[in-house]
């Protein structure tokens, strides 16, 4: 079985970074992307992935907030924070969401 992944990050490099790294596993699927979660709910109904890389930091609808309708909406998707940041308040509110 092929594990579905969703990337949320605002810098189109890193998106692309990562779905050229997916597409060299057989075990992954890039399902899409998105330079933020304004549209969170519809672009997990619309890919449905198994498992979301989420930034923490992106304008507009962010990480954080993003975390929290998806794992409200969708419990079993699972969501794996990235950030560059060393901010442990929003690391430790991800964790406190499910991530």
């Amino acid at each position: 079985m092929r594990i579905r992944v969703f990337v949320y990050d605002d810098y189109a490099g890193r998106r692309a970074a990562l779905k050229a790294l997916l597409s060299l596993s057989e075990d992954f699927i890039f399902a899409g992307e998105a330079a933020d979660c304004s549209h969170a709910l519809e672009d997990i109904e619309k890919f449905y992935p198994d498992v979301v890389l989420m930034d923490i930091n992106m304008p507009g609808a962010d990480g954080i907030e993003g975390l929290k309708v998806i794992k409200k909406e969708f419990p079993h998707i699972k969501v794996l924070m990235q950030t560059v940041f060393d901010d442990t308040d929003k690391i430790f509110e991800c964790i406190r969401n499910g991530a």
